[in-house]
């Protein structure tokens, strides 16, 4: 079974010496764009390109690697709304997740407030197929990928290792992932 490809309005699909643009693209200056979000469909006897708009509602899935914004705190749990499913169409709507304690890291973490905070933006994997979702953090890759200090609200910036506030002069403890926004 093959994963269908999955596109954004102005995503360059190919060039004009390659393909034909379909439906769902435009051509500018040789390249052809997407026009919109949905399947890419390439026609290779035709050798055309074309966008369809997605029939399947985009919702998680167990496996789903999702981006989310710590919305609330409490003693052992974030509760966190997904806002996007990696390498999926757009959500069909507001899901709601919990990122529990014990799947925060492979370390033992004291307390949820060492890993994650209100606003946080993070990286993490669905790991129910239901809501309010379950979401792990475990892995490398997962974790804090932006996030704002907690005294002033600017940016923290990742500096050796650490998250670190320019302003205050004070670093952060969070579950970081390797994908973090802002490095110095």
């Amino acid at each position: 079974m093959s994963k269908t490809k999955i596109v954004s309005p102005g995503e360059k699909l190919g060039v004009i010496e390659e393909y034909i643009p379909g439906s769902g693209t435009y051509e500018e200056d040789g390249k052809i764009f997407s026009s919109m979000a949905g399947e890419l469909e390439i026609d290779p006897k035709n050798r055309s390109v074309g966008v369809t708009p997605s029939k399947k509602p985009a919702v998680p899935e167990v496996g789903d690697v999702v981006e989310g914004i710590v919305v609330g705190m409490k003693e052992d749990v974030a509760l966190v709304k997904i806002v996007e499913i990696k390498g999926k169409r757009p959500l069909t709507g507001d899901f709601s997740a919990q990122l529990h304690i014990s799947q925060v890291s492979k370390d033992y973490t004291k307390s949820i407030f060492d890993a994650v905070n209100l606003n946080d933006r993070i990286l993490a994997k669905v790991t129910t197929g239901w809501a309010p979702y379950q979401l792990s953090t475990v892995d490398d890759d997962l974790g804090v990928i932006y996030a704002t200090c907690t005294k002033c609200g600017g940016d923290l910036v990742l500096k050796k290792g650490k998250l670190y506030c320019t302003n205050d002069n004070i670093s952060e403890k969070k579950k970081i992932s390797r994908l973090y926004l802002l490095k110095e």
